[in-house]
């Protein structure tokens, strides 16, 4: 190996070894005892107790992935989704490796982050934004069936601790009802494998050949009960979030997503709607927080967009009862 090289690794060894002072990469990261360098960890620092994402490379500069659980069951489940999607040749991350004992599983790089190919391939903005509905289709169309309404998990964890109305505080009191009406009507939705948190972080795209491909890489929260519309909704929603990068281009691809669902059904919109107003549930306590406090203006845009889909699920709900 030439000096260069060297030199190379010595300082990737070092700008790692700065990384892992943080006390959850140091007790949950273990591989570079296994001859792997980290270059820098890819998931938000608030999800580091649960797991821990992070680009790597071995001695010869070929970069992975690896992901460290702190539960063992997190770790199974990953590998059980991964080969459940393998054998009905979908796009996955392919697992290059498996460390049972630290409970990590590291997989090859597949394509580049959504927010990354979208800054620097902006005419890709359509493309991209249409391979990722296709994918969530594909991947729903696994085990699909008409089922009666089922609250999605965040939502009715939501209504759930919200029930207080302590100090005057209701979260979603339209939608709480429409909902469970809904739930006990003969309505019955399309529902199939999916992701419960497709936020746009979550999502990556390749070239193949002539065309965009789209897949995501975060599979903690696959499950059977999931709506292809809502999914979209919950993903448009994530939007708010690259926009603090990029206004114009953001902006432009909720546009995009919107005139997806122009022309479909109310049970379309209304799971669409459902999907946006789920992404804006982990709010409600920093809500209540606030209110209770005597104070609301840290989060006033969000609680007003929040009142603003309260109105607009329930509305729909209500169109199909």
């Amino acid at each position: 190996m030439n000096h260069l090289a060297v030199g190379k690794i010595d300082f990737l060894l070092d700008r790692g070894y700065k990384k892992l002072q943080n006390p959850y990469l140091q007790s949950h990261f273990p591989l570079r005892q296994y001859g792997y360098i980290m270059e820098a960890p890819l998931n938000n620092e608030n999800r580091w107790p649960a797991k821990i994402v992070c680009s790597i490379i071995d001695k010869q500069f070929k970069q992975y992935v690896s992901t460290t659980y702190a539960k063992k069951d997190d770790y199974l489940k990953l590998i059980e989704t991964t080969t459940f999607l393998k054998c009905r040749n979908k796009l996955f991350p392919k697992i290059v490796n498996l460390y049972p004992y630290d409970n990590t599983v590291l997989c090859e790089r597949i394509g580049e982050f959504l927010i990354d190919h979208l800054l620097n391939n902006p005419n890709d903005l359509v493309s991209s934004l249409i391979s990722v509905f296709e994918y969530l289709k594909e991947i729903n169309s696994i085990n699909q069936s008409y089922k009666p309404f089922v609250i999605p998990s965040i939502v009715q964890v939501a209504l759930e601790l919200a029930k207080d109305s302590t100090y005057g505080f209701e979260f979603l009191p339209k939608t709480r009802i429409s909902l469970l009406k809904l739930k006990h009507s003969i309505n019955k939705f399309s529902y199939g494998c999916g992701i419960e948190d497709p936020h746009i972080w979550n999502f990556r795209v390749m070239r193949s050949f002539d065309r965009i491909e789209a897949l995501s890489t975060d599979f903690d929260y696959f499950s059977n009960e999931v709506n292809p519309f809502w999914e979209l909704g919950y993903f448009y929603a994530t939007f708010r979030w690259f926009k603090k990068i990029s206004f114009s281009l953001a902006d432009e691809a909720e546009k995009n997503v919107l005139s997806l669902i122009q022309n479909q059904d109310v049970k379309s919109k209304f799971m669409f709607w459902l999907g946006v107003l789920s992404s804006y549930c982990g709010y409600k306590d920093s809500l209540r927080n606030l209110i209770m406090n005597g104070g609301i203006t840290v989060l006033e845009e969000q609680y007003k967009i929040i009142k603003q889909l309260d109105e607009k699920v329930s509305y729909l709900a209500e169109e199909l009862l």
